[in-house]
């Protein structure tokens, strides 16, 4: 028992610095996707549009799954932020290039509370984010 207790003892504080520094890029980028975006996707889904939450949904999910895959392989703290910070700016440009390319108007889809368009963008950004994750994981 005595091992296990060291083993956490000195991996913790690895634990908590990792999780910082993700959770700060992360969030980083969630703020720059919805800065960027142009309605207010917070406030229509505080006002019940479910379009809103589904797109914001997808969006959190797939941006979790790289910052997911950049951990699996972590060799230093520094490592792991580099790849995190990659990653999440090539996830927001491929969102970009999915919103322009295949989905144009979606704003104002998304601010009419149009479900059907919305759930296949949402398809498409986690389907890209998972290829992304498995790349980064190899």
């Amino acid at each position: 028992m005595q091992p296990a207790f060291e083993s956490l003892a000195a991996g913790f504080p690895h634990l908590i610095f990792y999780l910082l520094m993700v959770a700060a890029i992360y969030m980083a980028a969630i703020f720059t996707y919805v800065s960027l975006t142009p309605h207010k996707e917070i406030e229509l889904v505080q006002s019940g549009n479910i379009a809103a939450a589904i797109h914001f949904s997808a969006l959190v999910i797939s941006l979790a799954l790289p910052v997911a895959a950049c951990l699996i392989n972590k060799f230093s703290l520094f490592d792991v932020g580099l790849w995190t910070a990659f990653a999440l700016i090539f996830q927001l440009f491929l969102f970009r290039m999915t919103d322009y390319i295949i989905f144009r108007g979606m704003p104002e889809r998304i601010e009419r509370d149009e479900i059907a368009p919305t759930l296949v963008l949402a398809a498409f950004k986690i389907a890209g984010s998972l290829i992304l994750a498995f790349a980064i994981a190899g």
